[in-house]
């Protein structure tokens, strides 16, 4: 019973390798290109996809007001931004033309989205939020 187990998987080794390395594929058929749309939404995956990809369309050292932020966010997603009025509080003090970095404009724009239905761990919840308790 061990010789047969042993040369069961000598075998099973053997025809990995084989396929690995070895085999050449199989013709493949060849069949008419279809043409889709290009989108230029993504589609939507989590909310900490749509934050990796509104960073990277806007710069990783950006720093916009909320509405620029509106923008990235409209042109990465399939999500229509609020007015930043509804989201940030704006004074005297922090006018709407003030500018922040993603990190801050995404700390209060993503609860907001959550609270509007949208699900999906995004930057400051899952491991993010651990880390900033942990390290805080």
């Amino acid at each position: 019973m061990k010789d047969a187990i042993k040369w069961i998987a000598i075998g099973l080794g053997a025809y990995w390798l084989y396929e690995s390395y070895f085999a050449t594929p199989a013709a493949a058929t060849t069949t008419p290109a279809t043409t889709t749309l290009a989108t230029t939404t993504p589609a939507f995956t989590s909310l900490a996809a749509i934050y990796s990809r509104m960073v990277a369309a806007a710069g990783v050292n950006a720093s916009l007001t909320a509405d620029g932020w509106n923008v990235y966010l409209k042109s990465v997603s399939s999500v229509t931004p609020p007015d930043p009025g509804s989201v940030f509080t704006f004074t005297d003090a922090n006018p709407r033309t003030a500018t922040m970095t993603a990190a801050q404009y995404w700390s209060l724009m993503e609860p907001y989205l959550v609270t509007q239905g949208m699900s999906g761990l995004g930057l400051y919840r899952g491991m993010g939020s651990f880390y900033r308790r942990v390290r805080g």
